[in-house]
């Protein structure tokens, strides 16, 4: 087996609070053969004095600066300037154990995968001393390819994000990342998947994800607008798939219009609000169709 570079792409936005451990987390790994780029977008506190400090004693962490782009875009601008044949990826506030590396790069090489990701613990701002006291994401141990993985993923996001390796050819083909909030990442799996690539998932929790109020992540990832759009995207592209895409978005849609916030419902609120009038007939209908009378009724006074 070689020791290939891994190329590691931390997008940070106003991250100074945290950084420096994340930064360490990366540092203090076992597998060494890597690069950390850090893609700065646009923050405006001390996040790139912080990661400035780091290159001094590390040549192997390396500094970008975009104007405030979003997620995908700083995704997208770190692979370009990467050297590795792979990709990790990890949030600015997030942390990895010491081993993750030298275990993903093992399991994606012996096995021949595209991708490889693993289970992960929960923790709120501050890392406890003892870890083992952590709630973990649930991801279970299997081998994900072709249809059946499709369909299952069609359903939920099974990855978190700040485990992944994956070859960064694949990456490639697959296209670049869009800027969809708190799902670009969703739809770069859907898209892999689609293009024939296998994924292997590990039990095993070698990272740890960050829950605090500032956190990316969506308080309701299975029926956000995003996620809607993705998949009914997929279904329009991979005909194959369009009957379960529609009967997958029906549900999220139900989820989604009668569980949402008010700034989801504002934003809904705002995409009919243009509408010529007959149109927003039709939308009103077509809720009609899909929502229960009582819950029809809550939704339509929530959005007149």
């Amino acid at each position: 087996m070689d020791n290939p570079m891994v190329s590691v792409i931390m997008p940070a936005y106003n991250a100074e609070k945290y950084i420096g451990e994340s930064i360490e987390s990366v540092i203090g790994q076992t597998y060494t053969n890597w690069e950390l780029i850090i893609v700065d977008d646009g923050s405006t506190d001390k996040t790139s004095e912080i990661i400035k400090q780091y290159q001094v004693n590390n040549n192997r962490v390396f500094y970008i600066y975009q104007e405030n782009a979003r997620q995908g875009y700083a995704k997208n601008n770190g692979i370009k300037h990467s050297k590795g044949s792979y990709i990790a990826f990890i949030d600015a506030d997030d942390l990895w154990l010491c081993h993750k590396l030298e275990i993903c790069i093992n399991e994606i090489q012996n096995g021949k995968y595209d991708l490889v990701f693993t289970d992960c613990l929960l923790f709120e701002d501050r890392l406890p001393y003892d870890i083992s006291t952590l709630k973990n994401m649930g991801v279970t141990s299997a081998i994900w390819q072709g249809k059946k993985a499709i369909l299952a993923f069609l359903h939920y996001n099974r990855i978190p994000n700040l485990t992944v390796l994956v070859k960064k050819d694949s990456l490639l083909k697959a296209g670049s990342f869009t800027n969809k909030q708190a799902a670009e990442e969703y739809e770069m799996w859907l898209k892999l998947l689609a293009n024939g690539a296998s994924f292997k998932a590990l039990n095993t929790p070698l990272a740890l994800y960050r829950l605090h109020t500032q956190s990316v992540t969506a308080t309701d990832r299975h029926a956000t607008f995003e996620l809607i759009q993705i998949i009914k995207e997929f279904g329009i592209k991979h005909p194959a798939f369009k009957a379960r895409t529609l009967e997958i978005v029906n549900e999220k849609l139900r989820h989604w219009l009668y569980h949402g916030s008010y700034k989801s419902t504002k934003n809904l609120r705002m995409l009919i609000s243009g509408l010529y009038p007959p149109l927003q007939t039709l939308f009103y209908k077509a809720i009609s169709l899909v929502l229960p009378f009582d819950i029809c009724k809550k939704v339509i006074i929530r959005l007149i």
